[in-house]
């Protein structure tokens, strides 16, 4: 597997795995208004801080990150429906934390579905943990406010952890 930057010519591309891996959502009554939702904004991935997996010259995962609030915040995680299972998702992760070891910010923080089992609960095994609430800063909290606008926010969770080697997140924003 290799993992580098996307570049524009891999836009679609993304899109693509992004709104496949939505399909997974389908049988779950709760979630399945996620299949109907449009792919991520070509524009967003350009302005986004992308990394993609590549196997055998296909891509076949990326991670969406940007820096906010002093930390950074995985917008976008999605493997190929084919392709999951095989680490690909935890190396995007370890990818992110490359990322922000390299912006010197030292922790990861995201958003998720509480539940199925490749959302919340794949996190918490990769050593995140829900980010107490009075350390979210203003860009998460302008995240978190825009989900609340279409999304019931009691099946949602807020998750973050230290970048690897850099210890215990920080306690204060």
């Amino acid at each position: 597997m290799l993992l580098r930057p996307a570049d524009e010519r891999d836009i679609p591309r993304l899109q693509e795995i992004e709104k496949a891996a939505r399909a997974r959502y389908a049988t779950i009554d709760e979630l399945s208004f996620a299949v109907k939702t449009p792919p991520i904004a070509a524009d967003r991935l350009a302005q986004g801080d992308v990394v993609l997996a590549e196997e055998d010259d296909r891509v076949v995962g990326f991670v969406l990150t940007q820096a906010m609030d002093g930390m950074l915040y995985i917008a976008n995680i999605a493997v190929e429906i084919g392709f999951s299972g095989r680490g690909i998702g935890a190396a995007l992760v370890a990818a992110a934390d490359k990322q922000a070891r390299s912006k010197d910010l030292p922790s990861l923080i995201l958003t998720t579905f509480k539940t199925p089992r490749w959302n919340g609960p794949w996190f918490r095994k990769l050593g995140f943990e829900p980010m107490p609430e009075d350390l979210v800063g203003p860009g998460l909290r302008a995240v978190l406010d825009r989900h609340r606008q279409f999304l019931d926010m009691r099946i949602r969770e807020t998750l973050w952890r230290a970048v690897a080697g850099a210890g215990a997140p920080p306690r204060r924003y």
